[in-house]
């Protein structure tokens, strides 16, 4: 597990954390299911919005104000990078969504062990039902935003490449693009 330097002391190897390249399959297999954040919006007494095709029109937008100033080959490499920001963002609040739930079930786990429930406990409950809640909302969210803004690239270099695409394309199809980055 470890080794030695050339003064003989000890090189303990600590564990690496591999994390997965931020991509619209890995946030989209990380984000919460809708049904789960409808459910909770609607608990919540919050609207739902269609976030996807709002922040693909806002996209689409920019796409194109950025072409008339700098080009379509920069708008595309501009856009490309700030897809790769959200794309970013929306992993680690996926991952936040996920450590949340991690808390919640470890702690209902012990609850449910318990025979009573004391005021401390509740709270604690209530306290990491509100934050899953809160993260679940987040993640999807995020993960609804950078899909809406890939698919709004992805449009816009397929336009201007002179491609059409199927109404169906899904992320899969979204590599058109890939080697830009």
């Amino acid at each position: 597990m470890g080794g030695s330097d050339k003064s003989g002391g000890t090189i303990l190897r600590f564990p690496v954390v591999r994390r997965e390249t931020p991509s619209i399959e890995a946030v989209t297999a990380l984000a919460p299911p809708r049904s789960l954040v409808d459910s909770l919006l609607a608990e919540a007494g919050f609207e739902a919005h269609d976030v996807a095709r709002g922040f693909a029109r806002e996209y689409d937008y920019l796409v194109r104000a950025i072409q008339i100033g700098a080009g379509s080959d920069d708008a595309v490499i501009r856009l490309r990078h700030l897809l790769d920001t959200h794309l970013f963002h929306a992993m680690e609040l996926c991952r936040a969504f996920q450590a949340a739930g991690d808390r919640l079930v470890k702690l209902e786990v012990r609850m449910a062990g318990a025979d009573m429930l004391g005021g401390p406990s509740q709270t604690a409950l209530r306290r990491e039902r509100r934050a899953f809640r809160d993260r679940a909302i987040a993640a999807r969210v995020a993960a609804d935003a950078a899909v809406g803004a890939a698919e709004a690239l992805a449009s816009y270099v397929r336009s201007v490449a002179g491609l059409t695409a199927s109404a169906d394309a899904g992320p899969e199809q979204l590599q058109l693009f890939a080697a830009v980055g």
